[in-house]
């Protein structure tokens, strides 16, 4: 919280560090300002992946619009659906405080309730209390019902803490929907959807995920292959690992095989592994997600990151056969981890940039236009999207 600042951009009182103002001044200009304003909110738009190998889409909104939801499909990915996210909304103190770290009070920006790992402070709350949810910074996210006594949730760490009631937006709790424990749908954004689709697996091919956890892509291209051939998920996360096969096994993706592996070496540990295509999704900065209470991220955790990012890409182009294709997709707007990337695919992969579809983005930076990006001033999250051939 050192590197906290309330600092004014353009106007905007944002809660950034100073090395995320500038990370993206860099990239967006005079623009800055909208685009940490756009972070702080969630997208209008929530979206869920039909998956086509137990429903169709047309099934899969009958029965979320006969719940109460306004859902709408997208014209360009027919397996997305969006819901409707509702407000902003005035939400008053009521009862007693409890306060939440970062990533509990971002989850219930978009619908979730309080659970006890995610509470930083419950002074005096007893079970039955009206309670008021704050962030670290004092931000009223919510309101709702106490479900556990203070000293329950601080020495036992697990369980629901609080139910909430009214938040400043409504999203859907989709997570709790029969519809997700049955495996018709998957909670993912409509770009890592995009990023699938850009990949264009084919039935009948090898395509290797480097970095599976915890399951979406490697999912959503299994169930675009029909289940015909084989998708083969890394991941160096072991605990990772496992919800990626319980989410997989839900969702009936039968060709697909996960491992646990630092998939930066997989060029060597799998010599004879020739895949069609390979997907590239490594640890970011993930400073386009939305919404954001605060952001601390350095300058030069972004470096480390762009270097660890290049070593998976690296691995990856050795990896797919001469031909293939590789796919690299990240969920931050950084340059250091966008086109500074892209360029080193090029002069030290052996990689080609190549055009990809489909576009419903915009076109990348400078002459890295063949790239995709999502801006969080179009109600998107910020994503990056590069498509290469070996």
């Amino acid at each position: 919280m050192d590197r906290l600042v309330k600092s004014s951009v353009e106007g905007f009182n944002s809660r950034f560090s100073t090395d995320v103002v500038e990370l993206t001044r860099e990239v967006y200009g005079n623009q800055t300002a909208s685009v940490l304003e756009a972070l702080s909110k969630p997208v209008s738009t929530y979206y869920v992946r039909c998956n086509t190998l137990k429903t169709s889409p047309e099934d899969l909104m009958k029965r979320l619009c006969q719940r109460g939801f306004k859902v709408t499909q997208h014209p360009g990915i027919p397996e997305a659906l969006g819901i409707a996210v509702e407000g902003p909304f005035d939400v008053s103190s009521v009862g007693k405080r409890e306060v939440v770290d970062k990533y509990a009070a971002e989850s219930i920006l978009q619908g979730a309730n309080v659970y006890a790992p995610g509470v930083r402070n419950c002074e005096s709350v007893r079970s039955g209390d009206d309670v008021t949810v704050v962030s670290e910074l004092g931000d009223v996210v919510g309101v709702g019902l106490s479900r556990m006594n203070a000293d329950e949730i601080l020495k036992f760490r697990k369980g629901l803490a609080v139910s909430v009631t009214k938040r400043q937006y409504e999203a859907p709790q989709i997570r709790d929907l029969p519809e997700f424990s049955e495996g018709l749908l998957y909670p993912q954004s409509l770009a890592a959807m995009v990023t699938s689709r850009v990949l264009d697996p084919k039935p009948g091919e090898t395509i290797v995920d480097m970095n599976c956890a915890p399951g979406g892509k490697l999912s959503h291209i299994s169930q675009l292959m029909n289940n015909k051939g084989s998708v083969v998920g890394l991941d160096r996360n072991a605990e990772k690992i496992t919800s990626t096969r319980r989410n997989v096994a839900v969702l009936g993706c039968s060709n697909v095989a996960v491992s646990i592996h630092d998939s930066r070496y997989a060029d060597v540990d799998f010599p004879d592994l020739k895949p069609d295509r390979v997907i590239v999704d490594p640890p970011c900065s993930a400073l386009g997600l939305r919404p954001k209470i605060y952001d601390t991220t350095s300058k030069e955790r972004v470096a480390a990151l762009a270097n660890y990012q290049k070593q998976f890409l690296k691995a990856a182009a050795k990896l797919v056969k001469p031909g293939g294709v590789v796919v690299y997709s990240v969920c931050t707007y950084t340059m250091e981890e966008c086109e500074r990337v892209v360029d080193c695919a090029g002069k030290e992969c052996g990689l080609q940039l190549t055009p990809q579809k489909p576009v419903i983005a915009w076109k990348g930076s400078d002459d890295r236009s063949l790239a995709q990006r999502f801006h969080p001033v179009q109600d998107e999250i910020g994503y990056f999207i590069a498509k290469f051939e070996r």
